[in-house]
């Protein structure tokens, strides 16, 4: 009875935050995988994924039978939550019986409070780190019953289906647990009853995928696939010395470290304090630390079967950290961390039973007020659904409760049919569920180590694909868009623009594209040929000294990448030796007012003159000017160049871009163009000169 007591908490609790926080990435995915295959696509062959067939197909069928809600995928994560905490107890409850099995279980059956959102999203983490949890507790009946060793065995196997990397320690584990604490008459048949019942699901796997010709498809995108982007997908292990002081590479993207909570509450106005380092290196630690306490225990005393089988629980969760070692990662832990810790407390006599169960109800009593301040929170906070009627989930996050991402599933809703296909170029998948579109790709986002087939199948699908929706968040501890797939970047900004009527003031980081003219044939990019240029500043003296490159990265913003050059006391530039072609152009964009860098946020400079030069023989003509400041509203956009180079066909120039500021600059700052480059039109429709590029000068400007 308390077992399914502690179930139905579980549960409720869960329910209580599934109704908030649409996920876009991994939920999204999730959502977009499983609408594809419920409309009859077939997993790793129509549709590309690295991971078990499980949350796919098991959404899938949800939604053949109850349609395509994303309340399906929520219900299933409120029951695989309540079963985990059940099985949480089971275990507990066979290590002691003091009071403080029901604070151990209560870490499990308050988590998706506390670890908020991911516990309580559809993903194959989530639902593998549910199953993993049902699976101990099978596995601990299971050393006593072949017929939940057998069920022990199924659900691993499942797990596996869901996370590799947590169903291969999960299975090693338990089998060594189960074979070595059988009783003496099934020491052979409770593992092999186990073995069995894993076999048993992988063979009927195998089968499944048999029948559709899917086998290779299956072992290609479970086994080789994941090996072959590992490398570019790992992220580095949080430091733990010293204390409150992050390492470089930590430091850099400290945000992907730092719990949800300080992320929704801080981030955006506080660098965080050395009490708040010092607590995200303690939370990283706990895993290790349980471990650890594990072993020391067991020196001083034998350890009852469930907290071997708890332990594996662990390792198994605290693999989820490598190669990949961010927040997201770390909750999957810390549930099993805390639930072996407490176990672990020591007990004695009478009288330090009853301490256990006055500590049991103060710890619960914590943990519930806690969660009921976190949850209550997480409400006010929340706005209403904005995402459109197929998400009616409240949304938390800052970035997500602005106008950018219900604008554009707004717009392509208004413009688009359902059905129609539209091309979600990075990490915001779950546009497609939300919008009701197609996906023209097999790929619900950028999949590290296949670049070039990705880009032949994405360049093919644009050719028909009328919108794009593209955001300008990249994360440069993980990847950048515009360095997995160059091509696709560049097909977009020469075919590619944003809609007058959905671009605005330009303060929107979502951004959807309308494929427009054809803006001509790269003849040089300027980004690429930076190498071969010469970048300098000016001095005191008006002079003009050689300077150095900016060594870190800058997300593209609007569709365009980021030429960036440092600015001295007078300003600073940068010339290419080129050699211009028959009908050329140059196309640039200017005045963007913030680049976001690897390093940090650079800020344009409030007043400067942008200016593009055109020389020969070290006599110089200016082709364009304008100044720009920071009280421009056109300073939230890019503005754009289009100048006519066609005089100069044949002829080798040096084409000069620089920024020059109002007032002397102390120190260096940054300055930058918006993806320059040569282009030559279609001679059938060429490009009209722009009005920026009638005059030399633009008398408006100021």
């Amino acid at each position: 009875m308390e077992t399914l007591a502690w179930g139905a908490v579980g549960a409720i609790l869960c329910a209580v935050v599934a109704p908030l926080e649409p996920n876009l990435l991994e939920e999204g995915l999730m959502l977009e995988i499983a609408q594809r295959l419920a409309r009859g696509q077939r997993l790793y062959q129509d549709v590309v994924a690295f991971t078990g067939p499980l949350p796919f197909e098991i959404l899938a069928l949800g939604f053949r039978v109850f349609g395509e809600e994303i309340w399906v995928a929520r219900g299933l994560v409120v029951l695989l939550h309540g079963a985990a905490t059940a099985s949480v107890f089971v275990i507990a409850r066979a290590t002691r019986r003091d009071g403080l099995e029901h604070l151990a279980t209560a870490w499990m059956a308050f988590a998706p409070i506390l670890l908020f959102p991911l516990l309580s999203t559809y993903f194959y983490t989530t639902v593998a780190v549910s199953l993993g949890v049902v699976a101990s507790a099978a596995a601990l009946r299971g050393v006593q019953d072949l017929r939940w060793g057998i069920a022990a065995g199924v659900l691993v196997a499942a797990t596996a289906l869901c996370k590799q990397t947590i169903g291969a320690a999960l299975a090693l584990g338990l089998l060594a647990v189960v074979a070595a604490c059988a009783r003496p008459g099934s020491r052979l048949r409770a593992p092999v009853a186990f073995a069995a019942g894993g076999a048993g699901t992988a063979v009927v796997t195998l089968a499944a995928f048999a029948v559709t010709g899917g086998v290779g498809a299956l072992a290609y995108s479970l086994v080789v696939l994941p090996l072959a982007f590992e490398p570019s997908f790992e992220s580095p292990m949080m430091n733990f010395w010293p204390p409150g002081v992050f390492s470089e590479t930590i430091k850099n993207s400290q945000i992907f470290y730092l719990p949800y909570y300080y992320s929704l509450f801080f981030h955006l106005f506080y660098s965080p304090s050395w009490l708040t380092r010092f607590g995200a290196q303690v939370l990283y630690a706990l895993p290790f630390l349980a471990i650890g306490v594990t072993a020391l225990c067991r020196i001083r005393r034998p350890l009852p079967t469930a907290l071997w089988i708890h332990l594996v629980t662990l390792l198994a969760m605290t693999s989820n950290l490598f190669p990949r070692a961010d927040w997201g990662h770390l909750v999957a832990a810390l549930p099993s961390a805390a639930v072996q810790l407490t176990l672990l407390l020591p007990t004695a006599g009478t009288r330090t039973a009853r301490r256990a169960r006055i500590a049991a109800v103060a710890g619960i009593a914590s943990i519930a007020l806690l969660s009921l301040a976190l949850g209550t929170l997480l409400y006010r906070v929340s706005v209403p659904p904005s995402f459109g009627p197929r998400v009616p989930l409240r949304v938390v996050n800052t970035g997500s409760r602005g106008q950018s991402l219900p604008a554009a599933i707004r717009y392509i809703r208004e413009h688009t049919s359902p059905g129609d296909a539209i091309f979600v170029a990075r990490a915001e998948p779950l546009i497609y569920f939300a919008t009701d579109t197609r996906n023209p790709t097999p790929y619900g986002g950028v999949i590290p180590g296949m670049n070039d087939e990705q880009q032949r199948v994405i360049l093919e699908a644009l050719e028909t694909t009328r919108y794009v929706v593209m955001s300008d968040i990249d994360q440069p501890v993980f990847t950048y868009y515009r360095d997995e797939l160059p091509a696709v970047q560049k097909t977009l900004e020469r075919h590619f623009h944003i809609p007058e009527d959905y671009l605005g003031d330009g303060r929107k980081w979502v951004q959807v594209l309308e494929r427009g003219p054809d803006r001509g044939a790269t003849h040089a990019d300027l980004i690429d040929d930076f190498g071969h240029a010469e970048a300098w500043v000016y001095g005191r003296d008006g002079s003009r000294l050689p300077a150095a490159r900016y060594q870190g990265k800058i997300a593209v913003a609007q569709n365009r990448r980021f030429l960036t050059h440092f600015l001295g006391h007078g300003g600073g530039g940068i010339d290419f030796e080129l050699e211009i072609p028959e009908r050329a152009r140059f196309q640039a964009d200017v005045g963007y007012q913030i680049a976001l860098g690897s390093d940090m946020l650079h800020g344009h400079y409030p007043r400067s003159r942008m200016r593009v030069s055109i020389g020969e023989d070290d006599s110089f003509r200016v082709l364009y000017e304008v100044d720009m400041t920071v009280l421009d509203r056109g300073i939230r956009r890019w503005r754009p160049i289009d100048l006519d180079l066609s005089e100069y066909a044949g002829r080798t120039v040096t084409l000069r871009l620089e920024q020059i500021p109002a007032r002397p600059i102390r120190g260096l700052r940054l300055g930058w163009w918006g993806s320059p480059r040569i282009a030559v039109p279609p001679e059938r429709a060429p490009l009209a000169a722009s009005a920026d590029a009638e005059s030399p000068a633009d008398p408006e400007a100021d």
